[in-house]
C-alpha cells in the first residue's frame, strides 16, 4: 500500500495519513444546500474530492465516500415560496440538476448521498444526547448548542472567542446564554413552513447538526477524513466537531482536508461583482477534462484564478496530451501490426508512473503529478517526432510511455475518452468560445497546402501567419497538416 501524507486543517501541518482500518478509509464532504445551480466553487471542491477518491481507488484502498444533500433551509424556503413550489419539490429538482452538471464534468456520485429530510429522527436522537450531556438547552421553541460545555470550542478554527464572535454574524436572541450558542432545532409552529414534531415543538433542524448526525451514522463515531471547501471551517466545521464530541465518544474526523477559493480575474466570486459562474453556463464553453485540468494545476489548499488566459491555457495542455496519446496510437497500431511484440515492460510503466503516484500520494500534490506526466509526454514526442523509421526499442518505449500516460488519467479521471474524438471536442469547444470560423479556416489552410504542393513558401508563410493572427496554430506531421486554437 502508497503512503500517504495528508495536511490535516485541525493540527496545520502535513501528517502521515494512517487509516482506522487497513486498506478502508472513510470520508465525509459537505455537500450543498441545494437552493439553486451549482456553480465553479463547488466545482472546484466536487472534482478535487473526486480525484482524490479515485487515487484512493487505484492504489488498492477501499474506500466508502458519504456526500449530503442540504435539502430544507432558510434559503430553499425562501426560493420556493418564489417559484411558487414546495421546499420538497424545489430541493429534488435541484438535486436532479446537481448530478447532472457535476456528471458533466465527469464527478461521479457518492457511495452514500444522505438528505436532511430523511434523517429527521435521527438528528432529534442526536439533539436529545447532547441535552443528556448537558451541551444543549432549550430557549423558548429553539434549541442551542452550549458552547461553554464544550472546553475545546475554538481549537480548530484556531481562534479565541472573541475572534469568533466577530468572524461569524450573531443572532440577536436574548434568550441565549451565550451569543456564541449556535441553534440545534429551530421552532416553527406556523404550518404554513416545513416543520417535524419533537420533544421542544414543532420545527426544523439548525444547520450544522445535520452533518454532526449524518457523518457519524453512516461512518462510525470516528471516522478518517472530512473535507470540504475552506469557507466551511468556521463556524461549520467547528460546529460539528463540537456536537459530535458533545453527542458521543469518539475522535470524530481524524483528518480534515479542506479546499481554496475560486477567484474570477483575480478577484473573489461573488453574486455582488456579477462574476458568478454556474457549471452549467461553464460547461457551454469549457471542455470537461480542461476544466478538470484547470483545477488540478494549482494544489487544492490554495486559491485558484479562473480567467480565459487560465482555461485556454488548461485546454492547450489537456488537447496536446491527448494529441500525443492519439499519435502513439496511430504508430504503434501500425507496429503491432507486424509485430505483435511490440509492448512495453511492465516494470517500466510502473516506473514512469511511480513519480506520479508519489506526488499524489504528498497531499493530493496535483501540480507536481501534472509535472511528471508532461514529461512522459515529451519523451514520447521525441519518439513521435523523430525522423527515419523507428527501431523497435523506441517503440517498446512508446508503448511504456503511452499505457504510464493511460494509467495516470486513471488515477485522476483524465482521458476518458477516445483521443481522436477528445481532440475534435476540445477544439470546438474552443472555437465556440474564440468565435472562430471553421470553414473559413479550413479553406485556408487548403491554400497553404496548395501552396506549399507549388513551392509557393510567400503565400505559405502568410496564410501561417493569419491563421496564427486568428489564434490558430498550423500542425504539419508526417501524416498530414491539422490545426489547434493556440
Amino acid at each position: 500500500m502508497v503512503d500517504l501524507k495528508l495536511y490535516n486543517t485541525a493540527t496545520h501541518e502535513k501528517m502521515d495519513f494512517k487509516p482506522l482500518r487497513e486498506g478502508k478509509i472513510s470520508i465525509y464532504v459537505c455537500g450543498l444546500t441545494v437552493y439553486d445551480l451549482p456553480h465553479i466553487g463547488h466545482a472546484r471542491t466536487f472534482v478535487v474530492f473526486d480525484v482524490f477518491r479515485r487515487f484512493l481507488k487505484h492504489i488498492g484502498y477501499d474506500v466508502t465516500f458519504v456526500r449530503n444533500h442540504t435539502d430544507i433551509d432558510d434559503k430553499i424556503i425562501r426560493r420556493a415560496r418564489e417559484e411558487n413550489t414546495t421546499p420538497q419539490e424545489l430541493a429534488s429538482r435541484m438535486i436532479d440538476a446537481l448530478h447532472t452538471d457535476m456528471g458533466s464534468i465527469d464527478v461521479e456520485q457518492a457511495d452514500i448521498e444522505p438528505r436532511v429530510t430523511q434523517h429527521i429522527p435521527d438528528i432529534i436522537a442526536f439533539i436529545q444526547k447532547l441535552f443528556d450531556n448537558g451541551c444543549a438547552y432549550q430557549a423558548g421553541g429553539d434549541v442551542y448548542f452550549r458552547v461553554a460545555a464544550f472546553k475545546d470550542y475554538g481549537k480548530f478554527s484556531h481562534k479565541n472567542l472573541d475572534e469568533l464572535l466577530a468572524g461569524v454574524r450573531i443572532d440577536v436572541n436574548e434568550a441565549k446564554e451565550n451569543a456564541a450558542d449556535f441553534a440545534l432545532w429551530k421552532g416553527e409552529p406556523s404550518e404554513d413552513k416545513p416543520g417535524w414534531d419533537s420533544p421542544w415543538g414543532r420545527g426544523r433542524p439548525g444547520w450544522h447538526i445535520e452533518c454532526s448526525v449524518m457523518s457519524t451514522k453512516y461512518l462510525s463515531p470516528s471516522f478518517d477524513i472530512h473535507g470540504g471547501g475552506r469557507d466551511l471551517i468556521f463556524p461549520h466545521h467547528e460546529n460539528e466537531i463540537a456536537q459530535a464530541k458533545g453527542a458521543q465518544d469518539g475522535d470524530f474526523a481524524r483528518y480534515w482536508m479542506h479546499v481554496g477559493m475560486v477567484e474570477i480575474n483575480g478577484e473573489k466570486m461573488s453574486h455582488s461583482l456579477h462574476n458568478f459562474w454556474t457549471v452549467r453556463d461553464i460547461s457551454k464553453q469549457v471542455h470537461p477534462e480542461a476544466l478538470r485540468y484547470f483545477f488540478l494545476t494549482t494544489h487544492y489548499r490554495n486559491n485558484i484564478n479562473f480567467s480565459h488566459d487560465t482555461i485556454n491555457e488548461a485546454t492547450l495542455r489537456i488537447t496536446s496530451l491527448y494529441r500525443t496519446l492519439e499519435a502513439a496510437d496511430r504508430l504503434l497500431e501500425t507496429a503491432k501490426a507486424k509485430d505483435p511484440s511490440i509492448a512495453g515492460d511492465e516494470a517500466a510503466i510502473a516506473a514512469e508512473v511511480a513519480p506520479f503516484i508519489e506526488a499524489m500520494a504528498d497531499d493530493l500534490n496535483t501540480p507536481r503529478a501534472l509535472a511528471v506526466m508532461a514529461q512522459v509526454a515529451k519523451n514520447a514526442n521525441e519518439i513521435i517526432d523523430a525522423r527515419g523509421k523507428k527501431k523497435p526499442e523506441q517503440l517498446k518505449a512508446l508503448d511504456v510511455y503511452r499505457k504510464a500516460l493511460q494509467r495516470m488519467g486513471d488515477h485522476c479521471g483524465l482521458f476518458l475518452r477516445d483521443p481522436q474524438k477528445a481532440i475534435l471536442e476540445l477544439r470546438d469547444y474552443a472555437v465556440k468560445r474564440l468565435n472562430l470560423d471553421v470553414a473559413e479556416i479550413e479553406s485556408l489552410l487548403a491554400e497553404r497546402t496548395q501552396a506549399r504542393a507549388d513551392k509557393n513558401w510567400a503565400v505559405s508563410d502568410q496564410i501561417r501567419d493569419k491563421l496564427a493572427e486568428k489564434g490558430v496554430q498550423i500542425l504539419d506531421r508526417p501524416e498530414g497538416t491539422t490545426w489547434q486554437v493556440s
